[in-house]
């Protein structure tokens, strides 16, 4: 296979896109989750840093210790030292009454001394959520900080009233960007590892998803020109190999349909050429002379014969080319079917005399109508008996039966060579013309059984054969009856 074929490359880079979309759509995600869980991990220890300053200013109060401010400062400098970031007091009204750099020894809602954070002011609404019982959240809280921050917050308590609350910061930048670029890189890392193998793997999954439609393209090209012999390879158990053994299959019958049609032009050709020779040579003899007049009699009746041998080759192929157009249409009016045999069979009188062919079964027929189309039934018959009748050997038998209850059932046997299991399964195909039949019926251009199954399944009835493939050979055919 060219692996530089443009449906290949179609499958390759069809399969690649997706890929990269994948691994595009994966480190996104990746990336937004672990920002997620980083910043869920972060506000979990300054969560508790919080709470723990905010009962540590509680007790502060509640003990009345003698330097509040010595104690609150440590309280805050400890807490900063373990969770490396900020910690504030806020009073109630939301402005900064202590930072770990300043401490005041009162909470009167005043700011404290601080260039860096006495203009620090918590939104209304903030101020009471936190007052409430705290909250965390990840931002600029309503603009107090000029980048985002972790922040926790929490209520401390004098006298059993909120008075203000412990909030904790710490900046999202620095810590979040080398956590994310570490798990980044090894994405990148791991991503690129397995963008090489999926492109290895791709590219032999594209070439053996392609290669069975190239083999395809490449066997429709020779079977364009008449070479049936090709076979398209596909391995596994899949579409691919189901669709790789139809067209096998479809190449086997398009061979055999080939072989047909030639040795039906063939036998055709034969079959015209011969009797055209054979009447050209009567007439020609008749009429130089070569033949006496006493003579021209017998000769016009072997004329006569060859004509209707002509006719019913013409008819035949005028049939066949009906039904495959599916112009064939069947006139259906109630008829004797058992006298059409027995006609039939009178037809082959002069053969079957000269053959010695003994005949049993027909003193039994009764009157049996049937709907049908009497010319066409007419030939099922012929070619049934006219096959019987070639195959028997001198001083065989013709057995025929009859019967009828919901359908119509004749059998017609026939002693002699027989038909083998593997021709029996073929001996209904158009053209097929059996090895034995070769030497008994050279005339015959395999279209009469064809035909008769033809006719049989038009009339909703069926056909088969039978043979023990030595002794004898037997066909029944069925009709409905109504």
């Amino acid at each position: 296979m060219n692996r530089r074929s443009r449906l290949f490359r179609k499958y390759f880079q069809a399969f690649m896109a997706i890929l990269l979309g994948s691994f595009i759509f994966l480190g996104t995600a990746l990336l937004a989750f672990s920002g997620r869980y980083w910043v869920r991990d972060k506000l979990v220890p300054l969560t508790v840093g919080a709470r723990g300053a905010a009962q540590d200013v509680t007790g502060i109060y509640a003990d009345g210790h003698a330097d509040v401010q010595e104690e609150i400062a440590l309280v805050l400098k400890y807490n900063v030292s373990l969770v490396e970031g900020e910690f504030f007091l806020f009073n109630a009204e939301g402005r900064v009454v202590a930072c770990a750099e300043t401490v005041p020894d009162t909470l009167q809602p005043s700011p404290v001394a601080c260039a860096k954070h006495g203009a620090m002011r918590v939104p209304a609404e903030m101020c009471r959520a936190a007052l409430a019982g705290g909250y965390t959240l990840s931002g600029t809280m309503g603009g107090v900080f000029d980048r985002q921050m972790l922040l926790a917050a929490e209520p401390f308590h004098i006298n059993g009233e909120a008075a203000g609350f412990v909030l904790a910061a710490q900046p999202v930048s620095g810590g979040m960007a080398s956590y994310i670029g570490g798990i980044f890189q090894l994405f990148l890392l791991s991503g690129a590892a397995a963008l090489a193998l999926a492109f290895i793997v791709v590219y032999f999954i594209s070439y053996r998803l392609v290669r069975p439609l190239n083999d395809m393209a490449r066997a429709t090209r020779q079977y364009a020109r008449g070479d049936f012999g090709y076979r398209v390879h596909a391995q596994g158990d899949n579409e691919l190999r189901q669709l790789a053994e139809a067209f096998n299959s479809m190449a086997i019958s398009l061979a055999t349909l080939e072989s047909s049609r030639r040795s039906f032009v063939a036998n055709v050709s034969h079959e015209l050429k011969t009797p055209m020779t054979s009447i050209g040579g009567f007439i020609d003899g008749m009429l130089d002379g070569t033949i006496p007049a006493p003579e021209h009699r017998k000769y016009l009746e072997l004329v006569s014969e060859e004509v209707r041998r002509l006719s019913r080759l013409v008819t035949g192929m005028l049939n066949l080319s009906k039904i495959e157009d599916g112009e064939l249409q069947l006139n259906l009016r109630p008829f004797d079917i058992n006298e059409l045999l027995f006609t039939t069979v009178l037809r082959f009188e002069q053969i079957i005399a000269a053959k010695g062919l003994e005949l049993a079964g027909l003193d039994s027929l009764e009157h049996v109508m049937l709907p049908g189309d009497k010319d066409m039934l007419t030939q099922v018959f012929y070619n049934l008996i006219d096959n019987a009748v070639k195959f028997t050997p001198p001083g065989g038998a013709l057995v025929f039966s009859a019967r009828q209850d919901e359908s119509y059932v004749l059998t017609l046997r026939n002693t002699g060579v027989g038909i083998s299991l593997e021709e029996l399964a073929r001996i209904f195909e158009r053209f097929y013309k059996t090895d034995k039949s070769r030497s008994f019926d050279v005339k015959g251009a395999g279209l009469g059984l064809y035909l008769a199954r033809t006719i049989v399944k038009m009339h909703g009835g069926t056909i088969s054969a039978r043979s023990d493939g030595a002794s004898y050979a037997e066909f029944i055919v069925e009709l409905p009856m109504g």
